[in-house]
């Protein structure tokens, strides 16, 4: 990258262009101010990884010089083979689905700017990059392995294995609930045999029937402290006022991260003792539900509704490559009918 592109004091405003660096901050700060936390912290390691790319912080990244097929595609060429470094590690390069998640990122931004006309609109501009939602149907379990967590023998783990298990079992059980929305339940969201809140990610409200063997879970494994307003003691519910609260909001959310990735480090021991070479993360309680709720015959839009998705595409990433199982499956049905009908012509 060119010496004079760096000049960590130069702003958008004496440039005389509009910086993407500048111009991603502020829209974070907005995200921030709305308490989208997920949005926030998407855009801020998409900012830095092409910032990185870009030559590192204090480069003018100009938007209409970002905002170019050529810049993009060059931008995707380094993610693909450099884009993941860490200190004193040799860099390697992303996996498509965070590939997909920085570009549909600076998609977002770049409507933004075309919205506000700081840049010209080009519908086509990211079509030759990699925007796609991969299909995340591997990290559903069969039901046979989902058999096996739900008949634990919980005396028998490990305490930190048993609360991480128990997670686990309610997110399935609450019809596959993200465990976002899982560490932010609150003890009023719980109204008599139901739970009631609003999702994390959507704001939607979703009103779920609490089965049998999750009140059981809930009852050994809720919130016993009665200065916190969380239904399980994932996140910390103290702290008032309304300074403090924005404050705490932030910090709420740093230790949801942190619970997260205690959570599936935790989840790992959970596989490790329970299902020898399966794979556990927080995502695949969400995934095995709507997997196994699609084998059993469940409605694709009820699917979509039980996952409070904004649209049917979107469940449509957790269960497309079923779709073609079933094709077959039913390609092989109407063949042997059509055979055993063959077969009964000639006895006759």
């Amino acid at each position: 990258m060119d010496e004079r592109r760096k000049n960590a004091g130069v702003t958008a405003e004496v440039a005389g262009v509009t910086d993407l660096s500048s111009y991603m901050h502020s829209v974070i700060e907005q995200l921030e101010s709305d308490k989208k936390r997920p949005a926030v912290h998407t855009y801020t390691y998409t900012l830095k990884s092409i910032t990185e790319f870009y030559g590192g912080e204090g480069t003018l990244m100009p938007v209409d010089e970002v905002f170019t097929p050529g810049k993009l595609k060059e931008y995707e060429e380094w993610m693909k083979q450099e884009g993941m470094r860490k200190k004193g590690e040799t860099p390697k390069g992303l996996s498509l689905n965070t590939i997909s998640t920085y570009m549909r990122s600076l998609k977002a931004v770049y409507h933004r700017l075309a919205c506000e006309k700081l840049l010209p609109y080009n519908v086509k501009l990211f079509d030759d990059v990699y925007t796609k939602v991969e299909s995340q149907t591997k990290r559903a379990l069969e039901k046979e392995q989902m058999n096996t967590l739900m008949d634990a023998d919980f005396e028998k783990l490990p305490q930190d294995v048993r609360c991480a298990l128990a997670y686990f079992l309610l997110m399935f059980l609450f019809r596959g609930m993200p465990f976002i929305d899982l560490a932010y339940l609150r003890k009023q969201d719980v109204i008599g045999n139901y739970i009631v809140y609003s999702r994390h990610k959507t704001g939607r409200q979703m009103t779920i029937r609490i089965p049998r063997e999750a009140a059981q879970l809930i009852e050994e494994f809720r919130n016993k402290s009665t200065d916190s307003i969380y239904l399980f003691p994932i996140l910390d519910g103290k702290g008032k006022g309304r300074n403090g609260q924005m404050k705490k909001d932030k910090e709420l959310y740093l230790s949801y991260l942190q619970a997260l990735r205690h959570f599936n480090k935790k989840l790992e021991k959970v596989a490790a003792l329970l299902l020898p070479g399966a794979k556990l993360s927080s995502y695949t309680p969400r995934h095995t539900w709507a997997t196994l709720a699609f084998h059993t015959g469940v409605n694709i839009g009820i699917i979509c509704k039980a996952l409070g998705h904004s649209s049917i595409k979107v469940t449509e990433t957790y269960l497309k490559p079923f779709e073609n199982e079933k094709v077959d499956a039913a390609n092989d049905e109407l063949i042997f009918s059509v055979a055993e009908g063959n077969g009964k012509k000639k006895a006759a």
